[in-house]
């Protein structure tokens, strides 16, 4: 498929020059004894960077052994290899907490930094990473030839642009979002391995990224999973230890294991006889290319690549593609038609709208006048890219003081997302500038009850400081999980 990288964020081209060298397992180079391993610890402060914290996972079993291909034989000190993620929420805890049975598994430390964000400037970006980075080479005995970012939505394009233009690493796992920023140059080369939700709006621009990296070199692999617009699950996010692990096997800096290798491809075997058998040829080939990508280096792959082959000619096969492509592209179409429609269609008009893309309808209901998952999944995606599209647009309206275009796309999000606080949220911003405390009071218990636990937001809220001298305020506060 043909496609370009996309200008979703300032480039951040940045120098950064640190040092690196162990001795030890319990303590760092800088004399600090490490934290306990085994347990995800919430917040420790950046040595240097005092205002700057993190989330630490450090496995409770050893770290893997250097390879003696490497030249590195001879070191006594165990290193771990090394993810630094990136949440677009600033919640470091929360990748930690879903792979941390993975980082056990695989021997890897896992640090997830509590600040980075959406919404931040590059300059702030930069910061951040430029300590994490300080911090884990500096005080915890890692494998530098092993040093991965991760990040879900904004997060993936931090860490992508970061591997980019700011730091030397060795690959980057990339969820619910492509590459940012990349008209430049890059500075340096690094893995590249991308994940993308079935009913994610950013499902397309990740798959798009198979022909520019190919062209540049980058030794990647894009795959998806039946989810939406979130952090994957664990057992969708192994594939991408699993192929950072094989790609250190093939570049000789982990020794090979066939007992593992013979494990990884059974599994994957299974993974494509299910598939084939229900018919889903599209996830069955795209597991071919998973399993292709993961032998080729360590053990032959021809066989794989024909069975492929022979899928690729099968008629379903051709047709499930087909379908694909044409839903792919009225999907583009229909969100210029979603985006012109904010400003110029009235709330009627997005009741029917809306009501027709109800991504809740099953694949067998007649009444919607369609067998085909995917046109479920585009509709899921189109919900998804609405909600977000009305999110940033109400935003920039509160801003700009427009409250008439607020109200109404505020409405529209609502509808669009139901289950999401940020609408009440917003709402209850617009009635606090006009002083109506009390309808302002109850939109914000409709957000805590939707899941809103932003406290610090809450409290810093500008809007909200008239409101906060009330005991109806302090009873709001401790609704908040």
């Amino acid at each position: 498929m043909s496609a370009v990288f996309r200008l979703i964020a300032s480039c951040i081209i940045l120098a950064l020059i640190v040092s690196c060298s162990y001795s030890g397992t319990k303590q760092s180079d800088s004399g600090r004894t490490l934290p306990k391993t085994g347990v995800i610890h919430e917040k420790i402060l950046c040595e240097g960077y005092p205002e700057k914290s993190y989330a630490l996972y450090i496995p409770a079993g050893p770290a893997p052994l250097p390879s003696p291909k490497t030249g590195r034989g001879k070191i006594s000190q165990h290193l771990f290899p090394v993810i630094i993620a990136f949440d677009p929420h600033g919640n470091g805890v929360l990748p930690l907490t879903l792979y941390k049975n993975l980082a056990e598994k695989y021997g890897f430390i896992l640090v997830g930094s509590n600040d980075s964000r959406n919404g931040l400037q590059a300059e702030e970006v930069r910061g951040i990473v430029t300590a994490m980075v300080h911090e884990v080479r500096v005080g915890y005995p890692i494998d530098t030839n092993r040093m991965y970012l991760l990040g879900f939505s904004g997060g993936a394009r931090v860490a992508a642009m970061a591997a980019m233009y700011q730091v030397p690493v060795k690959g980057v796992i990339a969820c619910g979002a492509g590459l940012g920023g990349a008209e430049q140059p890059m500075l340096y080369k690094f893995d590249y391995f991308g994940i993308a939700g079935t009913s994610d709006f950013n499902m397309n621009e990740m798959l798009q990224l198979d022909e520019p990296l190919s062209r540049a070199a980058i030794r990647h692999f894009i795959t998806t999973f039946p989810g939406i617009h979130a952090w994957p699950p664990a057992d969708v996010m192994e594939d991408g230890f699993l192929w950072i692990t094989l790609n250190a096997m093939k570049d000789g800096v982990m020794e090979k294991d066939n007992a593992f290798l013979s494990a990884v491809f059974t599994t994957l075997g299974n993974r494509i006889k299910t598939l084939k058998k229900s018919g889903n040829l599209i996830s069955a080939a795209d597991a071919y290319h998973e399993e292709i990508s993961f032998a080729e280096g360590l053990i032959p792959a021809d066989h794989f690549r024909e069975e492929l082959s022979a899928l690729e000619k099968q008629s379903d096969y051709q047709m499930q593609v087909a379908y694909r492509f044409k839903i792919l592209k009225k999907e583009e179409e229909e969100k210029q038609e979603l985006m012109q429609a904010l400003q110029a269609k009235d709330l009627g008009w997005w009741k029917v709208k809306i009501k027709s893309y109800d991504s809740r309808f099953t694949i067998n209901d007649s009444r919607h006048g369609s067998t085909n998952p995917e046109d479920t999944l585009k509709n899921r995606r189109l919900m998804a890219f609405l909600s977000l599209f009305c999110y940033m647009n109400a935003n920039a309206t509160i801003t700009r003081q427009n409250e008439s275009a607020a109200i109404k796309i505020i409405a529209i999000y609502e509808m669009a997302d139901a289950a999401n606080p940020e609408p009440n949220y917003m709402r209850a911003v617009l009635l606090a500038r006009r002083s109506e405390n009390e309808a302002a009071f109850g939109q914000l218990k409709i957000a805590i009850a939707k899941g809103f636990t932003d406290k610090d937001r809450l409290t810093r809220q500008t809007e909200f400081q008239e409101m906060s001298s009330s005991p109806s305020w302090f009873d709001l506060l401790k609704k908040i999980k």
